[in-house]
C-alpha cells in the first residue's frame, strides 16, 4: 500500500504545523489534511473521494474528542474499512491505550510528540514487507 493520503486531527495547530515539517523532513510527501477536532475530521472523512490512509488522532480534544470521533467513524464512516488510525497523545492513561485498541481500525498508540520512530511503525503497518 502507497501512503496517498493523510489527515491529522489535534486541536493544537502548531502540533499539525509541526507533525507535518516532521512527516515531510522524513520523506512523507502525500497529501496531508488537517482538522482541529474530531467533528471536522468525521466531517471531512465522509465528504472526501479518497479516504485517508492514516489518521494521527489525538484523544483530548474540544467538540468531538478522539474517542468520540472512533466511535462514529468505526460504525458509520465509509472510510473506516480502509484508513488505518494511529493515536498520537499526551495521555499517559493505560485506560486510555486500551480503550484505543478496542477499536478494530486503531493500528498504534503513541506518546506526543511525534517523531522519527512513529513514522517508522507507521510505515511497517501500511507498507508490510
Amino acid at each position: 500500500m502507497e501512503l496517498q493520503k493523510m489527515l491529522l486531527v489535534d486541536d493544537d495547530s502548531a502540533f499539525n504545523f509541526l507533525n507535518r515539517i516532521i512527516l515531510n523532513a522524513n520523506g512523507i510527501n502525500c497529501v496531508i489534511e488537517e482538522c482541529l477536532d474530531g467533528k471536522a475530521a468525521l466531517d471531512a472523512t465522509n465528504a472526501e473521494d479518497k479516504c485517508p490512509d492514516v489518521i494521527l488522532l489525538d484523544i483530548n480534544m474540544p467538540v468531538m474528542d478522539g474517542f468520540e470521533f472512533l466511535d462514529e467513524f468505526e460504525h458509520q464512516n465509509k472510510c473506516s474499512k480502509h484508513t488505518k488510525v494511529f493515536i498520537l497523545t499526551s495521555s499517559n492513561q493505560e485506560e486510555d491505550r486500551k480503550k484505543a485498541f478496542s477499536y478494530s481500525c486503531v493500528k498504534g498508540y503513541f506518546d506526543k510528540p511525534f517523531n522519527e520512530s512513529h513514522i517508522g511503525e507507521i510505515l511497517a503497518v501500511i507498507k508490510p514487507v
